[in-house]
């Protein structure tokens, strides 16, 4: 007996094909994986773009070197950000921080492109918001800070007024 071929071609559809289905799952799986990883890095980044001292901002920069392993333009645009970050010999003034903000608009914008969004490098770095409130707030929690620190260090003093006394307290001498 002679098995024809499209006999044998049955048999290697019905064998195979269960097999071609749950490897082609497992790398769709696998390229979805990546893709959120990335989505998630790059969500981050462009939610925290006005506020980078934040938490979120400093992690989501910390994955990546991860989740864009291989991806060479964002690696280099990363490595461009964080060299001007870790930059030790200059000021954090106005121009260090307009040179901050364009290295990081050029990463999102890189970012972008390889997630395939459509968003204009102009809107990556204009866009966003940060109330000025959370400036302010940031500062007073700093000072405070501070200060508590200084206290604890011996380099400030509490002043302290007892309430009833006739006499004015004199004016604080701060140190």
């Amino acid at each position: 007996m002679q098995i024809s071929g499209d006999t044998w071609a049955i048999v290697l559809a019905t064998g195979l094909g269960p097999v071609f289905a749950v490897a082609l799952t497992l790398w769709r799986n696998r390229a979805d994986a990546i893709y959120d990883r990335r989505l998630y890095v790059f969500r981050t980044l462009m939610s925290t773009r006005k506020i980078a001292i934040s938490n979120d901002h400093v992690n989501a920069l910390n994955l990546v070197e991860v989740d864009f392993y291989n991806c060479e333009k964002v690696v280099k645009a990363y490595k461009e950000y964080k060299e001007h970050l870790h930059v030790t010999n200059q000021p954090e003034d106005e121009v260090w921080n307009e040179k901050k903000e364009k290295l990081l608009a050029q990463l999102l914008f890189t970012m972008s492109t390889v997630l395939k969004f459509n968003i204009p490098a102009m809107e990556i770095f204009k866009g966003g918001y940060a109330p000025k409130g959370w400036a302010h707030r940031d500062a007073l929690q700093i000072g405070t800070h501070q200060f508590v620190n200084d206290l604890a260090e011996g380099k400030k003093l509490m002043p302290i007024y007892i309430h009833g006394n006739n006499q004015p307290p004199d004016s604080p001498k701060s140190s």
